[in-house]
């Protein structure tokens, strides 16, 4: 008989449920000073639950990484299935700016890179995401250039493109926190950043 080593919808609920209430916490306090014992009041279950799934806090902290990493791809491979895949992500800018410049957002996201920056093994999981993201925008970028387009460019310049596409997102998110008010200056920003994505995507 085989034993599956999967784990159960009920365990990855489960998991997915503390990663929600990390994600919370580490918002609210900071990855330091949110504590296990906070963690698991807000999620609902006892901190001896919690060490059944995860190690530790940076356990947490590089799955959370891996699953925004992993919707990351997902919603550039949904780009991919776009016939007119530049036209869609056109279309679709002013829901992008505005999905990538929530406060609460930005707050996760800087926690995180402020703790990948002095601890090695974070900083590990953080590249590694980092790469398979920037590989995903560089086959989206050839993509929408066309084979005979991307074939043209050295692969420096594709690889550039994506890096400088990933730059304009995050940015965002770090921009909501220095200036109050982004929602407000969507209609401001949507038809620059159309045309730069036109820079990057188009032939």
């Amino acid at each position: 008989m085989t034993v599956s080593t999967q784990p159960s919808d009920r365990a990855l609920a489960r998991r997915q449920q503390v990663l929600d209430a990390a994600a919370e916490c580490f918002r609210r306090r900071g990855f330091h000073a949110a504590s296990m014992a906070e963690i698991a009041k807000t999620a609902g279950m006892s901190p001896g639950h919690i060490y059944n799934l995860f190690e530790n806090k940076d356990d947490i902290i590089a799955a959370i990484v891996e699953r925004d990493c992993e919707e990351v791809l997902q919603r550039i491979a949904a780009f991919q299935q776009e016939g007119a895949l530049l036209q869609k992500m056109l279309g679709d800018i002013e829901q992008a700016i505005d999905d990538r410049s929530q406060v609460a957002d930005a707050a996760l996201q800087l926690e995180v890179l402020a703790e990948a920056s002095r601890n090695p093994r974070l900083a590990a999981v953080v590249h590694r995401t980092e790469a398979l993201v920037n590989e995903k925008a560089q086959a989206l970028i050839r993509q929408s250039l066309g084979e005979q387009a991307a074939n043209q460019l050295p692969p420096e310049e594709i690889e550039g493109r994506a890096l400088l596409l990933g730059a304009l997102f995050n940015g965002l998110t770090a921009m909501s926190v220095r200036h109050a008010g982004m929602a407000q200056r969507v209609p401001a920003i949507a038809p620059v950043m159309r045309r730069m994505l036109r820079v990057l995507l188009a032939p």
